[in-house]
């Protein structure tokens, strides 16, 4: 059976009076006469005709809807694909993309992906081509019929079933692993110059009902709403389609997020279809990097939350940054260790903090050993010198103190004495997760903070500076040998230099 692939396609009514800019929009190809697409590619169109709005804001949750007749010429798209991915390699020569033309011939609005844009991105915003209708297009799916030469398909509810079980059963993995490696297709911006490119990245999380909603930090721009997301398999072989991106642009409580959301098919698709899982999924090994959750925890402090590291099981010390703990000791310190137990808080003795606006932006916490979970383990410090390019994941609590870690992978982009800089991204949350290498599963650093532009308007989330873990290595063991909370002074630093790498001023020599 043949992988999904990507493709493009672009609005083009028969009705010469709708006047409308053609405008790119992805989807999935299921077979050689369904494309699946996302219900953004609607966005431009919706609030210029008064029967798309109608069709779209009287859909029922859950069920599939055929179009009408009065649908049929202001709901045609012309396709293109590659037609070399059926049968062989992909092209890498646009000249080779045909042509079809095709209309959307039923859709559904599917009822986890509204719950969960009602809860859990209740508060976020979204790119809105229409603000009217943004809310109603999040969670719909459109099922594009190409029709064959001679045009007599007669298209029932029956037949779109049909395809969405074809899609369903390619759909291998029913839960994707968090540090899976992914690949989205896509066309940015829907121009086809772009069509068929790739962004690799890792699953980073999973929200919502029944984890209808995958985030990952393979990048993807506006224009690949409805693109097909795989994950690769550990060999590099073979790619598994798993989800159709539906956000690739958000901001959460005013802050640009750089992750991509997507949806994940198989329980959008079981649901529609009404059924159990119809087929037992393909068992891929995948390595599973259990350090990566089994050192981080939650650490709250008044209304600030973010991360912390456990470094010591045997006295329960842990490490996080400063700036997350700034309200004590007004506020007491609390440490969520579990996700999935109740009852898993306990509070923290703050044993020392740098000052703020201070290198090198750390608190050390200690609770009672017999408070720490069990299933934690002590995150390994790394003693050796960082490697520029070393490929690395960071691990943290951004956006919700409501979900599991979230992962991102990225690369050390500078490697100092005094600071590391990834290409990792982080987000508020992650202050105080760890930057962990991939190689060795050793902590290189702890994620402080990103760089900002100099107006203090941008927040890069690429850019992420963190302490590294050779700094707060040697004070931490001297703590631990003496149990002396004095010996943790030594995390401020009055070195000039030092200052002026966290302040981001020029250490350029002088010309005079």
């Amino acid at each position: 059976m043949n992988t999904p692939s990507s493709a493009l396609l672009l609005h083009s009514p028969i009705d010469k009076d709708i006047r409308i800019t053609p405008r790119g929009s992805c989807g999935i190809s299921i077979s050689k006469n369904w494309i699946l697409m996302h219900g953004t590619a609607l966005g431009s169109i919706i609030d210029k005709s008064r029967a798309i709005s109608r069709f779209i804001t009287k859909m029922v949750p859950g069920e599939l809807t055929l179009t009408s007749t009065e649908l049929a010429n202001e709901l045609k798209f012309r396709v293109y694909r590659d037609p070399e991915i059926d049968n062989g390699p992909r092209s890498s020569n646009n000249s080779h993309v045909q042509e079809h033309l095709g209309n959307v011939v039923a859709a559904w609005k599917c009822p986890l992906l509204t719950k969960t844009f009602d809860e859990f991105f209740k508060t976020w915003n979204f790119p809105k081509s229409s603000i009217k209708f943004d809310r109603f297009l999040r969670p719909i799916y459109l099922l594009v019929f190409i029709a064959d030469s001679q045009g007599k398909s007669i298209v029932t509810i029956p037949t779109v079933k049909q395809a969405l079980s074809c899609l369903l059963g390619q759909v291998v993995l029913r839960n994707p692993i968090r540090g899976s490696t992914v690949e989205i297709e896509s066309t940015p911006f829907g121009n086809p110059v772009f069509i068929g490119s790739i962004a690799r990245g890792v699953i980073s999380n999973v929200v919502g009902d029944e984890d209808c909603v995958v985030m990952t930090d393979a990048y993807a721009f506006p224009g690949s709403e409805g693109g097909p997301v795989y994950v690769i398999s550990p060999d590099c072989k073979r790619r598994i389609i798993s989800g159709m991106v539906i956000a690739p642009l958000s901001w959460c409580r005013g802050e640009w997020v750089d992750y991509t959301f997507a949806a994940n098919l198989a329980p959008c698709l079981l649901n529609i279809l009404r059924t159990k899982d119809p087929c037992s999924s393909i068992i891929i090994s995948y390595q599973k990097d259990e350090a990566l959750d089994k050192g981080v925890v939650l650490v709250r402090c008044g209304i600030n939350w973010g991360t912390g590291v456990l470094v010591d099981k045997n006295t329960g010390t842990f490490l996080t940054c400063s700036h997350v703990v700034s309200e004590a000791p007004e506020r007491e310190i609390s440490i969520e260790m579990s996700r999935d137990q109740t009852n898993s808080r306990a509070w923290a003795k703050l044993l020392y903090r740098t000052p703020e606006n201070q290198p090198y932006d750390v608190a050390v916490l200690r609770v009672n050993p017999q408070d720490v979970d069990p299933s934690l383990q002590s995150i390994r410090l790394s003693r050796a010198p960082v490697v520029k390019g070393e490929p690395v994941v960071s691990v943290g609590f951004p956006f919700s103190s409501s979900i599991r870690p979230t992962i991102s992978s990225g690369v050390v982009s500078k490697s100092m004495d005094c600071a590391l800089l990834t290409t990792c991204c982080a987000q508020s949350g992650t202050s105080g997760g760890p930057i962990v290498s991939r190689a060795t599963g050793e902590m290189l650093g702890m994620i402080v903070c990103n760089a900002l532009s100099s107006d203090g308007a941008v927040l890069y989330p690429r850019m992420s500076l963190a302490v590294p873990a050779a700094t707060v290595d040697r004070p931490l063991r001297e703590y631990l040998r003496t149990d002396n909370p004095d010996v943790l002074r030594a995390f401020t630093c009055d070195d000039a230099i030092v200052r002026n790498v966290w302040n981001f001023y020029p250490l350029l020599p002088s010309k005079l």
